[in-house]
């Protein structure tokens, strides 16, 4: 196998790796194999020696086996962007990474067909409330949300907006055809606040973070396109989730070689407001108070841990503001792992290529969950939310999980006159 050329290993100016082993410490992966060619370090050693282009089914297979969390990046002392560096590489790939990689294909085409998902969601729904045994993978397999209201917003059906200055909301694929009682609930902390309710954009998709992720960088910059285009004006972007958040972000650096598309990416990304920051900073004059019968005499207050999702933590990185919101609430008593924040194991389409390595990751989440004594999860990555309603659909952990704008909206007051 011939030596991967170094252009292609190092893309740009990109420091190379000190071989320190820092991220060794912080990666999901190697915490559960011990292998150190999971590890950022092994990698990127195998990008220097290795061309992607010819890979064996074995180098493909380690390629693939990585979250793109940004753990590694976030301690490395060089700052090298090993996400990027890996999903350039699987770019490469002459074949399809993992050990499902026809479920990681069929996923990856879904995703960038919004008109399809929206036929698919109802009838998997439908499937998952049927009588299945209850042991069975499907169940676990599925991880959908419940029942949404009978009329979900659509995204080919945008609010009326009143200023070039209204919000848009950019609720997912998740939060629009899965679970549309996140972006209801969005719009209903915005009025809490006294903003207006956001618009919908028409004509957006998903924000590609699955197709960069599985290499398809070609499917990825023409959704960031899509996206830019369905999104004119000024106005700020509110995105309810976290990964969407993270990606869409990124969209200057996707479309670095873009002379057309470059200047608009980088207004783009200049308004997408992750929800929970975006709420922080509009509520400072008019802080959310809590609901009837959920002061501070309502009795025992609850426990709830706050996960950070890992685009969150390392890519934005927002922390801060989500804790804030909640523990401005006198009803909560917010807890946190024992261990410190950590990955879940979801990785967008990792969990469906390596299902072994996520099970275990998740389960040492849920262990650390269960010291916490939380009685509410909370989360707004799209990914988590699914993979925590695997944990509690298994009794991993004797707690609810909700997105964090429908738990926020469900303990405090309506707009007040």
């Amino acid at each position: 196998m011939k030596k991967r050329p170094q252009s292609a290993a190092n893309p740009g100016e990109t420091p190379a790796c000190a071989k320190c082993g820092a991220c060794s410490a912080v990666c999901p992966v190697y915490r559960v194999t011990g292998r150190e060619y999971h590890t950022g370090r092994g990698k990127l050693h195998l990008l220097e020696k290795l061309d992607p282009a010819t890979a064996s089914a074995a180098y493909a297979e380690i390629l693939s086996r990585c979250l793109l969390c940004g753990a590694c990046s976030a301690v490395c002392s060089r700052k090298i962007p090993v996400a990027a560096q890996l999903a350039a590489a699987r770019a490469e790939l002459n074949r399809s990474a993992g050990e499902r990689a026809l479920m990681r294909h069929l996923v990856g085409d879904l995703l960038a067909r919004p008109r399809l998902l929206e036929i698919l969601a109802p009838l998997a729904r439908r499937f998952n409330s049927a009588p299945i045994p209850a042991d069975s993978g499907l169940n676990l397999r599925l991880g959908l949300p419940p029942q949404p209201p009978a009329r979900p917003e659509k995204p080919g059906e945008p609010a009326m907006a009143s200023s070039t200055t209204t919000p848009y909301l950019f609720a997912g694929c998740y939060g629009t055809y899965l679970d549309p009682a996140i972006g209801q609930a969005v719009q209903s902390l915005l009025g809490k606040v006294g903003l207006e309710p956001p618009q919908r954009a028409t004509g957006w998709g998903c924000c590609g973070l699955a197709a960069h992720s599985a290499g398809r960088l070609n499917e990825a910059r023409r959704l960031a396109r899509r996206n830019i285009a369905a999104h004119p004006g000024p106005a700020p972007i509110v995105v309810s989730c976290a990964s969407c958040a993270a990606h869409l972000s990124h969209y200057p650096q996707l479309l670095a070689d873009d002379e057309q598309w470059r200047p608009k990416a980088e207004e783009f990304a200049g308004r997408i407001k992750e929800f929970s920051l975006f709420l922080q900073e509009n509520s400072a004059d008019r802080p959310l108070s809590p609901a009837s019968g959920q002061g501070p005499e309502a009795g025992p207050r609850l426990k709830i841990l706050y996960h950070d999702p890992c685009h969150l933590r390392f890519m934005l990185p927002i922390t801060k503001p989500p804790r804030e919101l909640l523990a401005a609430l006198p009803q909560i008593e917010l807890v946190e792992l024992p261990q410190g924040p950590r990955c879940c194991g979801h990785g967008g389409l990792f969990n469906l290529a390596h299902p072994a390595d996520a099970e275990a990751i998740l389960a040492e989440l849920a262990a650390e969950c269960r010291q916490s004594g939380a009685e509410i999860v909370t989360n707004t990555c799209s990914g988590c939310l699914l993979h925590w309603q695997k944990a509690a659909a298994r009794q991993l952990v004797p707690a609810r999980v909700l997105h964090l704008a429908i738990l926020l909206d469900r303990l405090t007051s309506s707009r007040r006159s």
